[in-house]
């Protein structure tokens, strides 16, 4: 169950009212939405113990074993049982990570995600990919279970800086390009203002669409779910790279970068026609105009490449990527020679990013 509206206290009130009243509820949330949480169980007049209230760090720092085994124990302590209820309250890491909680922990809970920020609420908390990271390997460790029920609100928005709203834009200009049509001219216009939820509504609602449909007809990523890939191949391996450097870059510009680059190898390919390099060019002018470079020198392509060899979707020694050739028209499982993958990085180094 996927809702969307602006009164999301009231909307997770009658959802809960519908549950056996004697299944408990446990809240997560990171440091960054402990107050929207606290807002959330106020205004909804819950009544939730504190004891079932846990907080995390936030962002990409939490999907780690370490967190993982913390909300363990905080589940455990609390008395949680197979008949738990999770809610998870933040961004895409705290999804990730807490959705990965909900399916392991005693072999698998129920769990909601209501999503805060833009990441989340396009991506994230929709697809029942849940995982955490090992090491600087992004996802390495993961579920395939589903949220019985997400709950997005544009209003929530407006508490996002704008560096949080770029980061999600990313996942919105990658459905743009899955989809085609009004969806690709929406993300080449300016992102609207919060205070737009008519717009935003129907933003959400397309990109919610475009991600659940493609899950739908594969949710275990067997063949087009990869798809959703598009542009993190690179786009890991920046973001990835970018940790190792102590300078750590949002998801969604190093996901931004990556859609240029990989539609830059898109037009090595032989299939592919004159548009994809009108594709490229439109795509890097976009990201150009939105988004801080990703500074990487010729000397950082080997460590680039380390990350790009060990990408989930590669297969033995082959390098697999999503690519764009036209607006709707993207594949999966398309091989590139190593040699053509630095050869672009290099090209790009010039470019800043």
């Amino acid at each position: 169950m996927i809702w969307t509206g602006l009164d999301i206290a009231t909307a997770v009130t009658e959802a809960l009212a519908k549950r056996p009243s004697s299944q408990p509820i446990y809240f997560l949330c990171s440091t960054d939405t402990e107050s929207l949480c606290h807002e959330l169980i106020h205004t909804a007049e819950l009544g939730v113990d504190p004891k079932h209230i846990f907080t995390v760090p936030n962002g990409e720092i939490a999907k780690n074993l370490h967190t993982a085994e913390t909300i363990f124990q905080w589940l455990q302590e609390s008395g949680a049982m197979r008949n738990a209820l999770l809610l998870n309250v933040g961004g895409g890491a705290l999804c990730d990570v807490g959705g990965f909680c909900a399916a392991t922990y005693m072999r698998g809970i129920t769990y909601w995600n209501i999503p805060t920020t833009l990441l989340a609420m396009v991506d994230a908390s929709v697809g029942g990919k849940n995982g955490i990271n090992l090491g600087h390997h992004k996802n390495y460790i993961g579920t395939f279970q589903q949220p019985e029920g997400v709950f997005v609100s544009p209003h929530w928005l407006q508490t996002l800086p704008h560096t949080e709203l770029l980061s999600g834009w990313a996942e919105v200009i990658k459905h743009g390009v899955l989809s085609g049509g009004k969806q690709f001219q929406q993300i080449l216009k300016p992102i609207p203002a919060v205070t737009d939820h008519q717009t935003w509504s129907g933003i959400l609602s397309w990109n919610i669409k475009v991600k659940s449909r493609i899950v739908e007809a594969d949710f275990t990523e067997q063949g087009e779910r990869k798809l959703l890939n598009l542009g993190h191949t690179i786009g890991h391996a920046l973001e990835s790279w970018s940790h190792d450097q102590q300078s750590p870059i949002a998801h969604g510009n190093a996901v931004a970068w990556g859609l240029v680059l990989e539609t830059a190898l898109a037009c090595t390919c032989a299939e592919a026609p004159q548009e994809t390099e009108a594709l490229y060019h439109s795509l890097k002018q976009l990201v150009q105009s939105m988004y801080p470079p990703i500074k990487y020198r010729n000397m950082d392509i080997p460590a680039l490449m380390d990350y790009i060899r060990a990408d989930k979707k590669n297969q033995d020694e082959s390098l697999l990527f999503s690519l764009a050739f036209t607006p709707e028209n993207c594949k999966y499982n398309c091989e590139i020679s190593a040699e053509t993958v630095v050869q672009i990085l290099q090209d790009h180094v010039d470019d800043g990013h």
